[in-house]
């Protein structure tokens, strides 16, 4: 998981959330703990003070008339304190407050005398007290005295400390298990999203053409808005082709008609206006037909799941081209993988090896090799001749047509030039190289896995007569 992952930001939610969850809920455990014991603390201090005041003031007498059992009463500073006074000053008090007294409570807001409050005792110590008043008969008349019995509450502290790691020991276990199963909540809610991207790599990838897999209520609707784009897209698409095929059908009458008056210019003797007539329309048809081309180019949109494979067009490729003129004195050989898929519209690359072979057929002696050469998540493609290679423009402009340079698109006819188009659609171009032959190669995505290299050599028969399809590819 990524910084950037949704499954990661929602875990981290989740555990912050259960880490304050458990916090809190050991916190408040602790606190009704505490709660609890200083309600059986203050129980214990009006025993005690029962037990007190039964003991104090027998027969009229300020003092005890037995020994109170509680050791602690009688170790200094024991935790436990007793002390009995009179108009705030100590009449008597237990050994354990030695030397100290135990302070006056003063005022206090609650009147109700059961209420143990806190008081700072010997030592130091913070101490629970209780006290109330008793009044005996005296010498002079009625005497009202205070008892207070006081308990240490380091006590209470001890046993909150030990109270609060048994809670820890037990919510940490429960706290993981809580984290466990909110990343098995996150795993199983998240997965249908993990599958939507899967069937959206396959659809990619050129295995599947819609998404088909059956998936939650929640992301089905997202699901069919995807494959409801990917028709659209593709119709898009067709309709696009259609017009241009149509566009191109329909200028190829118009032409033709203005070729033959061409030529009757030419045979009037009108020749260098019908020179001038046919370099206009050579540049006519020769954008149109490039325009055209363009106008097909699907691009580097697959999303269609249309991959092209590359050893079953090749193959088609090359049966055309034994059907053209010098295609059958050739001979054509392959080096390409079997089911290899390539990121390109079928189409595009179609057309784009068509140019390229067509132009291998054009320049070639003997012998066209066409290979393939996959490098990580690419393939290189690559078309050989042993024809003259690519040169260099000597005079700095553009060679003229018709000029035997092939250093440029432009050099060397209408094919290439859209077959540059095309490939600039993909991102990326031919890469023209080659000494005393010529080497033209471009890179496109690999799709699917290859399952095997193959290698075919074709051998055109001499004495089959050259003969031309019906439907020739763009030559250039």
């Amino acid at each position: 998981m990524t910084r950037n992952s949704i499954r990661l930001r929602l875990l981290a939610v989740a555990i912050m959330s259960i880490v304050v969850t458990i916090g809190v809920a050991g916190a408040s455990l602790v606190v009704f703990f505490e709660r609890q014991v200083l309600r059986y603390v203050e129980q214990d201090l009006n025993i005690r003070w029962t037990a007190l005041a039964a003991a104090f003031g027998a027969e009229g007498e300020v003092g005890l008339s037995h020994r109170l059992t509680d050791p602690r009463y009688h170790q200094p500073y024991g935790g436990a304190y007793w002390q009995v006074s009179e108009k705030g000053r100590p009449v008597m008090r237990s050994r354990s407050l030695w030397d100290k007294d135990l302070p006056a409570a003063g005022p206090r807001e609650d009147s109700d005398g059961e209420k143990a409050y806190e008081v700072e005792g010997p030592d130091g110590a913070e101490l629970y007290v209780v006290e109330k008043d008793v009044t005996i008969d005296g010498e002079n008349g009625p005497r009202i005295l205070s008892l207070a019995v006081a308990l240490d509450h380091k006590q209470v502290v001890e046993l909150r400390q030990a109270f609060g790691w048994d809670v820890t020991r037990v919510l940490i276990p429960i706290a993981m298990v809580l984290v466990l199963f909110a990343w098995l909540q996150l795993w199983l809610g998240l997965r249908p999203l993990l599958a939507v991207g899967q069937e959206l790599n396959a659809v990619q990838t050129g295995r599947i053409r819609r998404m088909t897999k059956r998936f939650p209520d929640e992301v089905a609707p997202l699901v069919d808005s995807i494959n409801k784009l990917l028709d659209r897209q593709e119709n898009l698409v067709r309709k696009a082709r259609d017009r241009a095929g149509a566009l191109a059908h329909g200028l190829k009458t118009p032409l033709t008609i203005l070729g033959g008056e061409v030529r009757r210019l030419d045979q009037a003797g009108l020749g260098d206006a019908a020179a001038r007539m046919q370099e206009q329309l050579e540049l006519i048809s020769t954008h149109v037909e490039r325009e055209v081309a363009r106008a097909r180019t699907s691009g580097a949109s697959v999303g269609l799941g249309d991959y092209a494979q590359v050893d079953e067009t090749v193959a088609r490729l090359l049966r055309l081209m034994q059907h053209m003129p010098r295609g059958d004195q050739l001979i054509w050989q392959t080096e390409l993988p079997h089911e290899l898929g390539i990121g390109m519209d079928p189409h595009d690359f179609g057309e784009v090896m068509g140019n390229l072979l067509d132009n291998a057929r054009k320049w070639a002696k003997s012998r066209v090799v066409i290979r393939l050469e996959p490098s990580g998540g690419k393939a290189r493609i690559i078309i050989e001749d042993d024809g003259p290679g690519f040169s260099g423009n000597t005079d700095g402009g553009l060679p003229e047509r018709g000029v035997p340079s092939r250093n440029d698109p432009a050099s060397s006819g209408l094919g290439l030039g859209i077959v540059q188009d095309i490939l600039a659609e993909y991102g990326t171009g031919i890469q023209f190289d080659g000494n005393g032959h010529c080497h033209i190669s471009f890179e496109v995505p690999l799709g699917r896995e290859a399952r095997s290299p193959t290698g075919q050599t074709v051998r055109a028969h001499r004495e089959r007569p050259a003969s031309t399809q019906s439907r020739e590819i763009t030559k250039a």
